[in-house]
């Protein structure tokens, strides 16, 4: 019984041995490819490798590959699977190295620039990530200085189209007011040329037509002047009859 344990303990180790040493093999073709750029066998190769043992560093080989196929996203997974592996500082700083390169190119510029913040904090003496770091600062600031202004334009044209919708607005009232104001100013005149024409005839004024609507102030001068000239035609005849009068008299 024991000699059968011990028997598929050792079956058990050598599968696990046979199972590295080929995930390794992997590993290692597929650094070939990448460095004669085969880049697109060199992720065929990684990925394999990757099935038989996830490795860190298989994860950020993987990523490299991805990254100079333009794949930006998709290395940006890897890079942030092989950051949880276990490895020295400088190591890992490469890794949040790699993984902030890949998120700016992917227009994920906060994500980058968290990124550059580990790598920096984990060597702080990399020249390059803190160059990639302030660049990522500048890059983002203005970003936020042009959307500012876009908003700014945008609500400067949004007031002026409210402004330009105002003042068309007032334009039609007025012009409709001038346009009541100029029909009722004309049905006034041709009322009082009725009127006059009908004193002028022999008529009378329509009287009850001052009780039903309003007067304003040319219609109150019109008829004001129509009555003192039929006062005047009254009086001069008044004066010719009493004229005629004394001349009989004096005859007689």
């Amino acid at each position: 019984m024991k000699n059968a344990i011990l028997v598929i303990l050792s079956l058990c180790f050598t599968a696990v041995t046979v199972l590295g040493q080929s995930s390794h093999k992997l590993l290692r073709q597929g650094n070939k490819f990448y460095d004669i750029e085969e880049f697109g066998l060199a992720e065929e190769k990684y990925r394999k490798s990757q099935l038989e043992e996830n490795q860190s560093k298989t994860s950020f080989n993987l990523g490299n590959a991805l990254y100079k196929q333009g794949r930006f996203e998709e290395a940006a997974e890897e890079f942030q699977k092989a950051t949880a592996g276990s490895m020295e500082n400088i190591e890992k700083a490469k890794v949040f190295h790699n993984l902030g390169n890949a998120q700016l190119q992917a227009q994920k510029l906060e994500e980058a620039l968290n990124a550059y913040k580990q790598s920096v904090r984990l060597n702080p003496n990399d020249e390059e990530t803190l160059h990639n770091l302030m660049m990522t600062q500048q890059m983002i600031k203005m970003q936020q200085q042009q959307q500012q202004q876009q908003q700014q334009s945008q609500s400067g044209e949004s007031n002026d189209e409210e402004q330009e919708n105002q003042d068309q607005q007032e334009q039609e009232n007025q012009d409709q007011q001038n346009q009541e104001q100029e029909n009722q100013d004309q049905q006034d005149s041709n009322q009082s040329q009725q009127d006059s024409t009908q004193i002028q005839q022999g008529g009378e004024f329509d009287s009850t037509r001052l009780e039903k609507q309003e007067l304003d102030s040319l219609d109150a001068i019109k008829l004001l002047e129509i009555i003192q000239n039929e006062e005047q035609k009254v009086q001069e005849k008044l004066r010719k009859f009493n004229s005629n009068r004394k001349k009989q008299d004096k005859d007689w």
